[in-house]
C-alpha cells in the first residue's frame, strides 16, 4: 500500500483490546439491526454479563459506533489501496478513491442494509462520527493533490472545493437516494473537470 494514504487507525481503546465485543455486535445489528438490538443480548453473544459489557462501552450507541468505525476504516484502507493502484496522476487517483467510497456504499446498501442504517443512525447521533468521516475524506485528496503544481494556499482552497463537490460520490444518504441517479458514471468526467479547473489556465491535462 501507499505510505502516503496509510492513516494511523483511531479505533476505540475498546474496540482494539476487545474486538470480539465489535464482531459480536456487528453481526447482531447485521441481522436484527440497532432498534431489536440490546447491550443484553450483545453481552451474552459475547459470553459476559451485561454489567461487564458496560466496563468496555458505555452504551450501545457507543458500540455501534464501534462497529461503524470499523467498517468505515476498512472502507477506507481498500480506497487507499485503489488509490496506489492507480496512476499516479491527480484525476485518476481522486476517481479511483471515490469510485472506492460509491462501491463500498452502494454494496453495503443491497447487501449489508441494517449496517448501512447503522452508519446513518451513528452518523445522525455523534458528531465525531460526521467530523472523522469528512476528515479521512479530507485528508486524502490533500495527499492525492500533493504532488501537484498548487501552492500550499492554493492546495487548501483546491481540497476545500473538491470535497464540496464530491459530496454526491461521498455522502451515504445521497448515495441512498441518487438524486442524480448513478453517479459511477460520472465520477470520471467531474473529477477531470474539477482538476482542469483549478490549474492554471484550466487547460492543463491533469
Amino acid at each position: 500500500m501507499n505510505e502516503a494514504f496509510s492513516i494511523q487507525s483511531a479505533a476505540p481503546e475498546a474496540t482494539r483490546r476487545f474486538p470480539s465485543i465489535v464482531d459480536a455486535a456487528r453481526e447482531r445489528f447485521r441481522h436484527f439491526g440497532y432498534a431489536k438490538t440490546s447491550m443484553r443480548e450483545i453481552a451474552a453473544d459475547c459470553g459476559m454479563s451485561a454489567a461487564n459489557l458496560y466496563r468496555f462501552h458505555p452504551g450501545k450507541l457507543a458500540i455501534a459506533s464501534a462497529v461503524v468505525e470499523r467498517e468505515r476504516r476498512l472502507m477506507f484502507a481498500a480506497c487507499d489501496e485503489a488509490i496506489a493502484s492507480a496512476p499516479s496522476a491527480a484525476a485518476p487517483r481522486l476517481s479511483a478513491f471515490f469510485l472506492g467510497i460509491v462501491e463500498h456504499t452502494l454494496y453495503q446498501i443491497t447487501e449489508e442494509p441494517l449496517l448501512f442504517e447503522l452508519g446513518m443512525i451513528v452518523t445522525r447521533e455523534t458528531t465525531n462520527a460526521r467530523t472523522n468521516f469528512l476528515e479521512e475524506i479530507r485528508l486524502r485528496i490533500t495527499a492525492i493533490l500533493g504532488d501537484s503544481i498548487l501552492a500550499p494556499a492554493d492546495l487548501r482552497r483546491a481540497t476545500e472545493l473538491i470535497q464540496l463537490a464530491s459530496a454526491p460520490f461521498v455522502l451515504p444518504w445521497m448515495l441512498a437516494n441518487q438524486p442524480f441517479g448513478d453517479v459511477r458514471p460520472r465520477v470520471a468526467d467531474l473529477v477531470h473537470c474539477l482538476i482542469n479547473g483549478l490549474r492554471a489556465g484550466g487547460d492543463a491535462t491533469p
